[in-house]
């Protein structure tokens, strides 16, 4: 039997109670492992690097880890990774785990786990997440996570950019348009005032994942990505 429809509404409020979620496992967040094979925490996501030389001798191996509540592994998604020889700089294998960690911090889906985001990752360890690449690796991700994980990694990325209030103010100006070029469908207007994740989930829902990060970039003049550079590496 098909499920119901859940409404804009209930979307976003199961989305804003993801965001409040997702920013209350901010305290388990940090560095692990070794200089020289450095691993991250994000949430409940780990992206750390092994060095397998009779797996590949040229280069390194990348685990990516999805832990329970209690922080036990529950699903592991491995491979070796062509982005990172063994050569390569010890700053970007610090680089690279971070990076990975965040841009997957809310990809997971509560039921499915990491499933689906297989070809995303394998994008990620063969191409790496500098300039360009970063951006196409955050396509792929908005593609194959949920509606409720797109949100809660905007959500994140526009607080990290320009914190809530500004973020909320330059979405209220973005469902102004959007309510303007739909007038049928009042929901962008009615939320311009609601709280940020719920702003965002009509944003979403409205233009689409494909198109929700660049049109929230375009309303922002930040790129909405966990570049390196935004966490000081």
């Amino acid at each position: 039997m098909k499920a119901p429809e859940q409404s804009g509404r209930e979307v976003a409020l199961r989305s804003a109670a993801a965001f409040a979620a997702a920013r209350a496992g901010v305290a388990s967040d940090g560095w692990i492992g070794t200089r020289e094979l450095p691993g991250y925490r994000a949430g409940r996501i780990v992206a750390k690097l092994a060095d397998l030389p009779a797996v590949d001798a040229s280069h390194l191996y990348f685990d990516l880890l999805l832990l329970d509540a209690e922080g036990r592994t529950v699903e592991t998604l491995s491979g070796t990774c062509p982005a990172l020889r063994r050569d390569d700089p010890l700053d970007a294998r610090s680089r690279f785990v971070r990076v990975v960690a965040e841009l997957l911090r809310d990809a997971h889906d509560p039921a499915r786990g990491l499933a689906g985001l297989g070809a995303a990752l394998e994008y990620v360890r063969e191409n790496g997440v500098e300039g360009e690449q970063l951006a196409a690796a955050a396509q792929r991700v908005d593609a194959a996570c949920s509606e409720r994980a797109l949100v809660a990694s905007l959500c994140r990325m526009l607080e990290l950019s320009l914190g809530e209030d500004e973020a909320r103010d330059a979405l209220r100006g973005l469902l102004g348009t959007l309510a303007r070029n739909d007038p049928l469908d009042g929901s962008a207007w009615r939320l311009r005032d609601a709280g940020l994740a719920e702003q965002v989930a009509c944003v979403v829902r409205t233009l689409g994942r494909a198109r929700a990060r660049r049109a929230l970039r375009d309303a922002t003049d930040f790129e909405l990505l966990p570049g390196a550079e935004l966490f000081g590496l």
